[in-house]
């Protein structure tokens, strides 16, 4: 039985976006299991990921930058910026050829996907109390 007294006030809302279905539904599910997030959505492609973002409007959206089509993740990011207002971009992706075009992009954090779980949980918690226009942080 959940003692919904125990449980905090606000539940971070969540979409995680990545193409390989293992690791995308492995992470939603890994973020879900705390008290501290609660996973609304996910997507494959950046098709997906806009719909998602706009119906659901999460706090933070989980973004591996490898999607399908020619700079994917990185254009979703440009996207997600002008149609969800408020969004919190957390790009999660292994270190790489990558990760100088990413620091120039519009996330607000980059970390690596060997990040402790737990670590992870508090980056996305932290992500999503910060202020607006945060600027980057890199973890990699």
């Amino acid at each position: 039985m959940i003692d919904r007294d125990a449980m905090p006030a606000h539940r971070h809302r969540v979409v995680v976006v990545d193409a390989d279905h293992r690791v995308r539904a492995s992470l939603a599910g890994l973020l879900d299991l705390g008290e501290h997030l609660e996973v609304v959505g996910q997507a494959g492609d950046v098709g997906a990921a806009l719909a998602i973002c706009q119906t659901t409007r999460p706090e933070v959206v989980v973004v591996d930058p490898r999607l399908p089509d020619v700079d994917g993740g990185l254009a979703l990011i440009t996207v997600l910026r002008r149609r969800v207002p408020g969004i919190r971009v957390l790009v999660i992706g292994w270190a790489g050829s990558l990760e100088h075009r990413l620091l120039s992009s519009e996330a607000d954090a980059l970390v690596p996907k060997s990040l402790a779980p737990q670590e992870l949980v508090e980056r996305i918690i932290e992500l999503a109390d910060a202020p607006p226009a945060r600027p980057i942080q890199e973890a990699i």
